[in-house]
């Protein structure tokens, strides 16, 4: 019998084909994903992405079949990723007001560090009329979810007004978070601080502030919906042009 230290020494079993199959394509993704988020889509080119991965060209192509398609198998990771943080930092939170801090500050950072990945959502996914039904739809959907629970669950303890339309509360969200973005990047201004600053007016606003009571909304005045968006928007962008 072999002495425990040799055992210790004995190499591992030879990875399987899917194995390797998957570590392959998952170093492709990566490289993929590092080319798209620092040159975009249309300066990126498989060529590129075959040299950072460190596999042949042709072999890009036996895993996917144009820039398309692995542009795509990039965005799957990263919402992935966005919803699985999203759904675990939501169960550490007590409160709603924490959740919803939580769900901002993390939606914002991410759509920050990310935000070339968001450009090609928007150029070449949102922009076609199969987006809806699409892969890129549903984990979309999937990762919106995570903010209809928690508005469903603050209505639910009494802690937000339940009279606006879950849509517009989401659009209010998300819409005045990519707002905030564009405008914090274009100043060169996101900072914690400045996330922190967004993050808390934006919360004040969907609860209604310090013990105020939010302004109910019906679902079908749209007029009023677009106010409160708008109105949303320009404080905001109010907010990220006070110096700090």
């Amino acid at each position: 019998m072999q002495p425990a230290k040799a055992r210790a020494r004995k190499p591992s079993p030879v990875a399987t084909r899917r194995e390797r199959v998957q570590s392959k394509e998952d170093a492709i993704i990566a490289a993929a994903h590092k080319s798209l988020t620092t040159r975009g889509f249309a300066k990126t080119t498989m060529a590129e992405i075959a040299r950072k991965a460190g596999v042949a060209e042709g072999t890009l192509y036996l895993y996917f079949n144009n820039k398309d398609a692995l542009a795509r198998a990039v965005l799957a990771v990263f919402y992935k990723r966005l919803t699985e943080t999203a759904k675990t930092g939501v169960a550490k939170c007590a409160t709603t007001r924490q959740r919803l801090e939580f769900l901002a500050r993390h939606h914002l950072e991410s759509i920050i560090g990310e935000r070339r990945l968001l450009e090609l959502i928007a150029s070449d996914v949102r922009n076609t009329q199969a987006y809806e039904g699409s892969d890129i739809y549903k984990m979309n959907r999937e990762y919106v979810a995570v903010f209809d629970g928690v508005m469903r669950d603050g209505a639910w303890r009494g802690e937000i007004e339940d009279s606006a339309a879950q849509w517009i509360k989401r659009d209010i969200f998300f819409g005045s978070l990519e707002y905030s973005m564009r405008t914090l990047l274009m100043k060169k201004r996101s900072s914690k601080k400045d996330i922190s600053a967004v993050v808390a007016e934006l919360v004040k606003l969907l609860m209604g502030g310090a013990g105020a009571r939010v302004e109910p909304i019906s679902g079908h005045a749209l007029v009023k919906a677009v106010d409160r968006v708008d109105a949303a928007a320009s404080r905001l962008e109010r907010l990220s042009t006070v110096k700090m």
